[in-house]
């Protein structure tokens, strides 16, 4: 059941609870998540095709319509394969999508109509054998553009090779009377007369200019009319015609198959095999491919599959064969260089050009800039990006575009942004983002306050991010929701519910437009025993003010001290106990204990603090324990893992 079909970003409202979050943590960052800054990726790679990941904002010059600009955020994503990086230690206190395994999303397209019949077959074997390397958390779609269809993600290999299988080519040789090359027959269509002239000479066996009119051609030796420029010309005509009528469908489906991925969240990879195809720049526009690209942060990469240079089909060579085969890989080039690509040779079943893509896919680079208000014009500005001091080979896209409008765009189309990040089924995890739930007494009722804390975080510190809220119980019903713009990346807020199971989802959107989400299921409830309830324990950083509200962390503890947090009900009749302690375990050292201070409130609920000292502690994790104490017998222990982090 998806509960939340017909859901909108109007909905999302604070239900049930007040914010735990001190004031500062309320107000609105610098920068608002992703609508007032245009993000641009990029590639930078070293020598051998790996992605460079330690280069900052000052590393890159950035120019919009020749116009110098400041990049002010430059985030590295990490989309390295989930079986190659280390696993994290488990803690159940806390929920995180650093280890998911939603995978990537890689698309590979086959443009059919730019391979010959009954050809690329080894390229499709070399094709799945590329599927077969990827990583078995990643999910895969495999499309023709002849007839796209619904394109669809899995993890099922076999499924997609023999998808695979039935891609294959579905342009013969085109039957020709002369034996025109394609650049050639380009030019002449083109109206180029020295390339008629070329052509006429040879395949009439006399020179254009010994004909008086094209049109009206003397008759030759009294046998009739020579008809052979005229016809030369013609046939170019129709070639060069067919090859941009044949490049339009193609360029059309590949701008049709963007559209699609645009609302399917993360970045992709679209691998594309072909032949080549003819994008003159002077006819073909790659501004809508680039922005269905840039719009659906999809990286095109390009297999140009080999071309015999005879085949039995043939009877005759191109004349102009290198020549034809550089026409085509321009356009494929042109259809890379729109979407931050490349474009590799495929020779037969080689796996080389395979392996380069799946290296340069593992991460890249989130730029961010301040648009001017005259950019905001619906029209594409040109990006010229650049290394400030070399040292690798960089790709970015060539343009970007917002649309007209005279004010950024509105916090509804934000929300809705973070509401699809939501809604969607597989985690995303291009931010990274963990949540914890406490779970403490509600006074004279038997619901409980829940207590949600989260942080978006980007290396050892906090981001600027717009965070999303869904608590919903064992029946489906929304039991409570809240959005909040935070600086440094972190929320807390509560929500009062009956005792029970509950599906937490958290998802975070950043500066540069990086989402992050993240599910948590979780049985709300806490220990009793001798007629007293008694709360999670609670750990939070030191307020800044003694009357501040609490922000209880998700798991990393920084600072001088943490304070441990407990509450405590009693039934009537039932007395509250006299002492807590609170044990902290862990690390070489011996256990440290505290004392907690108690403040009853009428007499049948009570809340202690404790004051723990945390800056001695050796970075590793440890686990707070507090003992609750009544008439000298421990009658209930709870415990809450916390890491100190590495400087």
């Amino acid at each position: 059941m998806n509960v939340l079909r017909g859901w909108s970003a109007v909905a999302f409202l604070v239900v049930a609870g007040t914010s735990l979050a001190p004031l500062a943590a309320r107000q609105q960052p610098t920068f608002r998540s992703g609508v007032d800054l245009v993000t641009v990726d990029a590639t930078v790679l070293g020598p051998n095709g790996d992605p460079v990941d330690n280069l900052q904002p000052q590393d890159f010059q950035l120019k919009v319509d020749g116009q110098a600009r400041r990049v002010v955020s430059a985030q590295f994503v990490s989309q390295a394969a989930a079986g190659t990086r280390a696993p994290r230690p488990f803690s159940p206190h806390f929920s995180s999508n650093e280890d998911a395994d939603a995978g990537r999303l890689v698309v590979v397209a086959v443009d059919e109509a730019h391979i010959r019949r009954l050809e690329g077959g080894e390229a499709m074997r070399a094709a799945g054998s590329f599927i077969e390397t990827l990583d078995p958390s990643d999910r895969i779609g495999v499309v023709g553009l002849t007839r796209l269809g619904a394109l669809e993600f899995t993890r099922d290999r076999p499924a997609l090779k023999r998808r695979l299988g039935t891609l294959m080519g579905q342009t013969d040789p085109v039957f020709q009377q002369f034996n025109l090359g394609l650049s050639e027959a380009l030019e002449i269509a083109d109206g180029s007369r020295s390339r008629l002239a070329d052509a006429v000479l040879r395949e009439c066996g006399r020179a254009l200019t010994e004909y008086l009119n094209l049109a009206r051609a003397a008759d030759d030796g009294g046998a009739g009319r020579d008809a052979c420029p005229e016809q030369v010309e013609q046939e170019s005509r129709g070639i060069a015609q067919h090859a941009h009528i044949q490049a339009r469908i193609s360029l059309s489906a590949l701008e049709s198959l963007l559209v699609g991925l645009k609302d399917i969240g993360g970045a992709k990879t679209l691998v594309l095999l072909s032949e080549g195809l003819i994008a003159d720049p002077r006819r073909v526009d790659m501004t809508k491919v680039a922005a269905a690209a840039q719009a659906a942060r999809v990286a095109i990469y390009v297999l140009h599959l080999e071309v015999p240079t005879f085949e039995a089909a043939q009877v005759r060579v191109s004349p102009t064969f290198l020549r034809d085969l550089q026409v085509r890989g321009d356009g494929l080039a042109r259809v890379a260089g729109a979407a931050r690509g490349a474009v590799f040779r495929l020779v037969g079943s080689d796996p080389r050009p395979f392996e380069r893509i799946a290296r340069e896919m593992s991460g890249y680079y989130l730029l961010a800039f301040a648009p001017l208000e005259d950019e905001r014009d619906g029209r594409p500005h040109r990006i010229r990006l650049s290394l400030a001091r070399g040292g690798g080979e960089l790709r970015a896209r060539p343009s970007f575009t917002l649309p007209a409008t005279t004010a950024p765009a509105s916090p509804r189309a934000r929300d809705e942004q973070l509401v699809r990040v939501l809604r969607a089924s597989a985690p995303a995890t291009e931010l990274p983002l963990r949540v914890s739930t406490y779970t403490s007494v509600e006074p004279e009722s038997r619901n409980l306050r829940v207590v949600i804390s989260a942080e978006a975080h980007s290396g050892a510190g906090g981001t600027a991010a717009l965070l999303g809220f869904l608590l919903i119980d064992a029946g489906g019903t929304i039991a409570a929701t809240a959005m909040q713009d935070v600086d440094a990346g972190r929320y807390a807020f509560s929500a009062v519910v009956a005792p029970g199971n509950y599906t937490l989802r958290v998802a975070a959107i950043d500066l540069v437009g990086r989402a992050g989400s993240v599910q948590r299921d979780f049985t709300a409830r806490v220990a009793a025993s001798d007629g007293v309830r008694v709360s999670d324990l609670i750990l939070a950083p030191l307020p800044a003010r003694p009357d501040d509200r609490l922000e209880p962390i998700v798991d990393r503890a920084t600072g001088a001290a943490l304070i441990a947090y407990l509450e405590m009900h009693a039934a009537t009749g039932a007395p509250l106990p006299d002492t807590v302690r609170i044990v902290i375990t862990g690390g070489a050292g011996p256990p440290q204990v505290a004392a907690a201070d108690i403040q009853s409130h009428d007499g049948s609920w009570a809340v202690a603090k404790a004051r723990v000292p945390v800056d001695q502690l050796t970075p590793g994790r440890y686990t707070a324990r507090a003992e609750v104490v009544s008439v000298g017998k421990v009658i209930a222990q709870v415990t809450r893992s916390f890491l100190i982090p590495d400087p």
